[in-house]
């Protein structure tokens, strides 16, 4: 008996353990960027964007100074306002889980969502994708509030998704009629509920509950800077202001959804 339990043990498959989640989720994001990078590539010029609306070239502070005729400008007009958009796709594949459940998965998509749409807003600068742009703001943070409702409130997944869906409509449906400088804060506003909740009830610290707020604030700052031409350089490939609000408001929404998920694993523990 003795004997025979080495070779057993020697016979036995070894398993190799899983690769952390930060490291499959950077992987897909890298793999999206080559694919996006290679696809843009292809484009000629800022002339594929002709059949949209056009936006407004000068609003933020990236190649401003490059707003001349559609043909002269690359298809890729903002590339490092539009490029720091893998933030929210690199969130989206860290939070990815299965089994999902419904309101992991609206998350998931809502970050894809604004990814792929402030993506293309940014190459393109158009209305058109200016409101998916906004759509996909919109959807991601109600997806954190659906979740939210979910944990602290013990909201079923299915009706939490339901109402968040509902929600996402709205806003797509009135987006240019919705004001983003109170739509913002007041979805903000809503998230901060089940947080505080979480932190009063001890399931979650309030250090981890300030922290996507503490971003988010920090993110806005470096926003309004840049859309007023302050620590403003049109042709710099390193430091746009814009670009770190996304990269920001990226973190705002992993480190509050990461939160309610710690709140909700140690609750089911």
């Amino acid at each position: 008996m003795t004997s025979s339990q080495p070779s057993s043990l020697a016979q036995r498959p070894h398993r190799r353990a899983p690769a952390p989640a930060w490291k499959t989720a950077l992987v897909a994001t890298f793999a999206v960027a080559a694919l996006a990078a290679a696809l843009s590539a292809q484009l000629p010029s800022a002339q594929v964007w002709a059949a949209q609306t056009p936006g407004d070239c000068a609003e933020y502070c990236e190649a401003r100074t490059r707003c001349g005729s559609l043909a002269s400008r690359d298809a890729v007009q903002q590339p490092l306002n539009a490029w720091s958009n893998l933030a929210f796709l690199f969130v989206g594949a860290l939070v990815w889980r299965r089994p999902l459940r419904p309101s992991v998965a609206l998350f998931v998509f809502s970050c894809t969502t604004l990814a792929v749409g402030s993506f293309l807003f940014h190459a393109a600068v158009t209305r058109e994708l200016q409101w998916l742009d906004m759509v996909g703001t919109y959807a991601a943070l109600v997806a954190v509030a659906a979740h939210g409702m979910v944990v602290a409130f013990g909201a079923a997944e299915g009706v939490a998704t339901a109402a968040a869906l509902l929600a996402d409509a709205l806003f797509a449906l009135f987006k240019w009629h919705v004001d983003a400088y109170l739509a913002l804060p007041a979805l903000m506003a809503v998230i901060a509920v089940p947080m505080a909740l979480l932190v009063r009830s001890g399931r979650c610290s309030a250090r981890a509950a300030l922290v996507p707020f503490v971003l988010v604030f920090a993110a806005t700052g470096f926003r309004q800077l840049d859309v007023a031409g302050v620590l403003c350089f049109p042709e710099s490939r390193v430091y746009q202001g814009h670009a770190l609000w996304h990269v920001l408001c990226a973190a705002s929404l992993g480190t509050a959804f990461f939160a309610l998920r710690s709140a909700h694993v140690l609750e089911a523990a």
